[in-house]
């Protein structure tokens, strides 16, 4: 009896401790499913499963004692109404818990593999999104090493951008300073160009009165002026034509200062003698020089003017030193000596004549014209035949035959 009672309170206690694990399953499941992470309700729901199974081998123990206690026959007071109906309400109560635990396994090995399922796919999901969210992390750091480089470049352009603002500021006050000397270096320059271009006026007039006093000098004198430098001086003199004389001779001449200082002349003109006085290489002064070489000229002119006349016309060689004329003919030379002052106040006279028989006497040889001038002496000469035997002679008298006014 003692037994049975002990069993039975037992039984109760467990049945009690079914129901509050029942009662607080229910409330976890219907409080902490929309709390709790759905990995720790899978560890929950393991766990349960491990709890319920041992709950369910204590009530097969249970049950074993129960159906023993049952078909026990040793038991004599069980026909006492009361523990009879005790032990069939707590039968009942028995298998009722049974019926309903019975259905709890069932209810639980039915949503275990909807749960195990739900916790595969959580986990999957699970996976996914924290392969999601580290590629969203590397993201984010990319994007935000990204916007660090980027923010950096733009300070770095800002502090370039400032500087470079910060030069050309300089820069511009610099040019407006440079700009504001130059207009001020320009006003000066103007007002200085305005005093050059009154200065220059005046040299104007004045360059303009000295040509036209020089134009009228070349005209009166016959001096011209061609060239001018700070060492050279280039002249053209020219001689007026007279009445029954040449035409007028140009003469070019070239004056050269020296380093040493002393001048140095040059002519075109071979046949131009220059004067023994002119102070050529020494320290003479323009005016004296040109004053020598005009008078010089002028002596000359026509001589000059008759010989280059002459040459196109005969062989003829002038020696200005000497003032010897040599005639070159095809079989003899006839040479003529020119006077100074010729032809107003001097004569010619034939000196000698040497033909390829040897030389012959001058005597008698003379033009017919009172006065003969030169192309009248060489017109003569050419007339006559100095080859013939007749007139050579082996010693000829002295020669010099002054031939003027008619006398020999």
């Amino acid at each position: 009896m003692e037994r049975s009672v002990e069993v039975g309170e037992t039984a109760v206690g467990l049945l009690a401790r079914l129901k509050d694990v029942l009662a607080f399953e229910d409330h976890t499941k219907d409080g902490a499913e929309a709390e709790l992470p759905v990995k720790v309700w899978a560890e929950h729901a393991v766990n349960t499963r491990k709890t319920h199974k041992l709950l369910l081998s204590q009530l097969q123990v249970v049950k074993f004692l129960l159906d023993f206690l049952d078909s026990d026959i040793s038991v004599q007071d069980a026909s006492s109404a009361d523990v009879r109906k005790e032990m069939q309400e707590a039968k009942q109560q028995w298998k009722a818990l049974k019926a309903e635990y019975q259905e709890k396994v069932e209810a639980i090995e039915e949503a275990v593999p909807h749960t195990l399922a739900k916790l595969k796919e959580a986990h999957r999901r699970a996976q996914l999104l924290e392969e999601t969210l580290g590629r969203y992390r590397a993201k984010k750091e990319e994007m935000e090493a990204k916007v660090k480089n980027a923010q950096q470049r733009c300070l770095k352009e800002q502090e370039r951008l400032q500087k470079l603002q910060e030069q050309m500021e300089g820069r511009v006050a610099e040019a407006q300073g440079r700009l504001q000397r130059q207009r001020e270096e320009l006003h000066h320059l103007q007002r200085a160009l305005e005093e050059q271009d009154r200065q220059a006026g005046d040299w104007r007039e004045k360059a303009q009165t000295i040509s036209d006093f020089r134009c009228f000098l070349e005209m009166l004198q016959g001096v011209k002026v061609t060239h001018a430098s700070e060492s050279d001086l280039e002249l053209e003199l020219t001689s007026h034509a007279q009445s029954g004389t040449a035409a007028p001779h140009c003469l070019k001449l070239r004056l050269h200062w020296r380093e040493d200082g002393n001048i140095a002349l040059q002519s075109d003109c071979p046949l131009f003698l220059l004067p023994t006085t002119l102070p050529v290489g020494s320290r003479g002064t323009v005016k004296d020089i040109l004053l020598e070489l005009q008078d010089s000229h002028l002596q000359q002119a026509q001589l000059l003017a008759e010989i280059e006349s002459l040459q196109s016309c005969f062989a003829i060689d002038w020696q200005p030193e000497e003032r010897l004329l040599r005639y070159l003919k095809p079989s003899s030379t006839c040479t003529l000596h020119v006077e100074p002052g010729y032809p107003t106040s001097g004569g010619i006279c034939l000196l000698s004549i040497k033909s390829q028989h040897g030389t012959v006497a001058a005597t008698g040889c003379r033009p017919p014209q009172e006065t003969p001038s030169l192309k009248d002496w060489l017109e003569y000469l050419s007339t006559v035949d100095f080859g013939a035997p007749f007139l050579t002679r082996a010693a000829a008298g002295p020669p010099g035959q002054h031939v003027r006014d008619g006398g020999l």
